[in-house]
């Protein structure tokens, strides 16, 4: 998600960028190894520290996806995401 309920999603289109946080409040810049599970194994730990009330099982998901969209998507990938308007889908009722 481009933020709660898609809040960013119109910003990050026009900008054509992914914006991460998790509350991870530091620059990941020099922080991201070729391996997630590196990743996961230094920043579970600040993640639960700042969400006590989180599993370490959510911990390492959150983390995972923050490694993911900072590091393993590369230029070209093709990324989707919703743009928080209302999309209705069902069977017709013929």
């Amino acid at each position: 998600m481009l933020g709660q309920k898609s809040v960013y999603a119109a910003e990050c289109f026009a900008g054509n960028f992914i914006g991460t946080d998790f509350g991870i409040d530091q620059d990941l810049t020099k922080k991201l190894p070729e391996e997630w599970r590196a990743f996961n194994q230094e920043f579970i730990p600040i993640y639960l520290a700042k969400h006590p009330d989180k599993t370490k099982i959510g911990a390492g998901l959150a983390c995972g996806a923050l490694w993911t969209v900072s590091k393993g998507i590369t230029r070209g990938d093709l990324v989707l995401c919703p743009d928080g308007r209302a999309l209705s889908c069902g069977r017709s009722q013929r």
